[in-house]
């Protein structure tokens, strides 16, 4: 299944395109699920994941069914990374937080030391000792460090200094206008007129517009999506300019089918 569109069909035992038989990998959830139940045969484990999580069995029941059950193992996404207090549970894991930490967002560093000190903190809550292990190819990382000590005054000292450095929020203010559609090549003419306009309006010093790039996941539900970025001292006249060009390309005729929209400080 498509996390994305939903799309969904049954799995082939053999590739469509040449016939060779298909190799599952990967280290998602359901994976270390497998691999726990292969090293420990007969041990009751419970997933916990956006393909088990459903409306009928929700977070909350999940967790309760956890708890009333006393299942060993929990397995889980960042949604049981945080908001819980089970006192019985004494050893948690993190897997491959480098994925996060290396996403290319500028928020990642913030981002995992939150998950792995989040995760840390669910171990160990009641009367008994907790223990964390934190699985990396890169444990020298200052961040992973920080967040395995709960260092959270030396994380921000790096963390805020950095950000200075390469002129990122709360020094600046980032602009990400998405448009997105079905004719990829209607997408990236919008996309170019629109960053020459932005570029022909400036009149502020210390503007950078960056783009067209393609969006982290570039196509969702058949729609192909593409950016422009505008990294600016914090301004009035800046979103002015952003509200104006997303007003003016959403309502140009030439470009029916295709939507502009706008973010600030986006998260991805």
């Amino acid at each position: 299944m498509c996390h994305y569109c939903g799309y969904s069909r049954t799995v082939d035992k053999d590739c469509p395109e040449c016939g060779s038989p298909l190799q599952f990998i990967g280290s998602g959830t359901q994976r270390v699920e497998e691999e726990l139940k292969l090293l420990y045969p007969g041990l009751e484990v419970m997933r916990m994941d956006t393909d088990t999580v459903t409306a009928s069995r929700s977070h909350e029941v999940m967790l309760a069914e956890f708890v009333k059950k006393k299942i060993p193992v929990l397995i889980g996404t960042q949604m049981v990374a945080k908001g819980l207090n089970l006192e019985n549970v004494t050893l948690v894991g993190v897997i491959s937080p480098d994925q996060m930490l290396y996403s290319g967002d500028y928020r990642a560093q913030e981002r995992t030391f939150n998950l792995i000190t989040q995760v840390v903190g669910r171990s160990g809550r009641g009367e008994k000792a907790g223990r964390a292990v934190i699985q990396t190819l890169t444990p020298d990382n200052e961040v992973i460090r920080f967040a395995a000590a709960q260092d959270y005054d030396s994380f921000y000292r790096g963390e805020i200094e950095l950000r200075k450095i390469l002129n990122l929020p709360p020094f600046a203010e980032l602009y990400s206008i998405m448009v997105s559609g079905m004719d990829e090549a209607r997408v990236l003419r919008c996309c170019s007129e629109l960053k020459e306009a932005l570029t022909k309006s400036v009149t502020t010093e210390g503007v950078q517009i960056l783009g067209p790039a393609s969006a982290h996941i570039l196509k969702v539900n058949n729609r192909y999506r593409y950016r422009v970025y505008l990294r600016c001292p914090p301004s009035k006249e800046a979103r002015a300019l952003v509200a104006a060009a997303i007003k003016r390309y959403s309502s140009d005729k030439r470009f029916k089918g295709v939507s502009v929209f706008g973010d600030i400080d986006p998260m991805d």
